[in-house]
């Protein structure tokens, strides 16, 4: 139970303490908005568990999975707009993102909370998911702020072109899920390289959302997402630029 709250946790805290540095990175977001965002991103997440059984008799029992493709879907929309230095939509990013991940994770908590055998290691896995989150958002920071300092943003959005794009990925599998849409039965399989659930797996699946088996259709989703993130954030920069006063 220890080692499972562990995974758990990272597997649903990393993205977001990811996508959250990775943003305050590229658009140096206001702490204060920061906080109270976070707040709306937790509020929001307690109101979508709570709203989970009424959601899914929508759409013919489909409308969780619904829910859960828009909310990745505004987080590749939005975090391509905020490229634009448009700091609401870079707070959008970080709400819907927290919806979409820590969900499940309330769900997690709530379900063996309650159970006394579990409690203990629960509570212990989780500090130190938590803890090890906190400690890898902190080294993440400082790494790109000095990739920024050397570079400029081109890498750091190139990051967030890859990482955004991931959640379309998400939003393909949840679609073929529910019979929206018919993925290739061609995959690739890259687990002589790297397994999924290695250590370095599972931070590169939250970094950049690595696959090791992956379908040609997510492949082909994936690299042209990128694409399009990259070349219209490449727009959007040099238009900011243009503004800026000389």
């Amino acid at each position: 139970m220890l080692i499972t709250s562990l995974l758990m946790s990272i597997n649903q805290l990393l993205p977001v303490v990811i996508l959250l540095v990775l943003l305050q990175s590229l658009l140096t977001l206001n702490q204060r908005m920061l906080i109270a965002t976070a707040f709306v991103g937790l509020l929001c997440s307690i109101i979508y568990v709570q709203s989970a059984a009424w959601l899914s008799q929508l759409f013919d029992y489909r409308g969780l999975e619904f829910s859960q493709m828009l909310l990745c879907v505004i987080v590749y929309v939005a975090s391509l707009v905020s490229c634009k230095q448009r700091h609401l939509f870079a707070l959008l990013v970080i709400v819907a993102v927290m919806a979409l991940y820590l969900s499940h994770y309330f769900i997690y908590l709530v379900g063996f909370w309650h159970n006394t055998d579990t409690a203990k290691p629960l509570l212990i896995g989780t500090s130190l998911g938590i803890g090890i989150c906190g400690s890898f958002g902190v080294l993440l920071l400082f790494l790109l702020h000095s990739v920024k300092a050397r570079f400029g943003v081109y890498p750091l959005m190139l990051f967030l072109a890859f990482n955004a794009s991931a959640k379309l990925l998400i939003a393909l599998d949840l679609a073929s899920q529910i019979d929206l849409i018919n993925i290739t039965s061609n995959y690739f399989d890259w687990r002589a390289v790297l397994v999924e659930n290695s250590e370095l797996g599972r931070v590169l699946k939250a970094l950049v959302g690595y696959e090791a088996t992956p379908s040609k259709t997510a492949l082909w989703l994936y690299l042209a997402a990128v694409l399009v993130f990259i070349c219209t954030s490449i727009v959007f920069i040099r238009q900011f630029s243009q503004k800026e006063p000389s």
